[in-house]
């Protein structure tokens, strides 16, 4: 499964406003809510969560990926944030975060799906360009056009 497969522009947002690490995952979650993508919005941040209680998904360069696997995700999806202020994520850095990957993955699909997906997201946002990019997007289009 590839990133393009699973990012649509509904579940992008450039101008999230969020006080914490943990508002950030509450909000995102709700793009996948509104997308009918969640069982149980609660289950899914909880899953989202307790994933970071084990080590944090703030992997540096202002970017977090987030992601949780839960029976209340319906199928594999990607949300996108710019936050409109950095936000602190205990990242590998020690610096706040700005963008933010979030994946919400079926528990029925934890082991394949995960990995290719996480993996995919994680070796476009090594490349400096495509952070500038991510950063100057004027759209979700282009959000999607990016990471796709």
């Amino acid at each position: 499964m590839k990133v393009l497969e699973v990012l649509h522009t509904d579940r992008v947002d450039l101008a999230l406003e969020a006080k914490s690490k943990e508002e950030t995952i509450k909000k995102m979650a709700s793009l996948f809510a509104k997308g009918a993508l969640l069982t149980d919005e609660q289950a899914f941040v909880s899953a989202v969560l307790e994933r970071e209680v084990h080590s944090t998904t703030g992997v540096g360069n202002g970017i977090a990926i987030p992601h949780g696997k839960s029976t209340a995700v319906k199928e594999p999806a990607i949300a996108f944030a710019r936050l409109t202020k950095e936000v602190e994520w205990q990242s590998l850095d020690e610096k706040p975060v700005s963008l933010v990957v979030m994946l919400a993955i079926p528990d029925s699909e934890q082991g394949n799906t995960h990995l290719s997906i996480l993996s995919e997201i994680a070796i476009k946002l090594m490349d400096d360009e495509v952070i500038i990019k991510l950063n100057e997007a004027k759209n979700a289009a282009e959000i999607v056009e990016i990471l796709g």
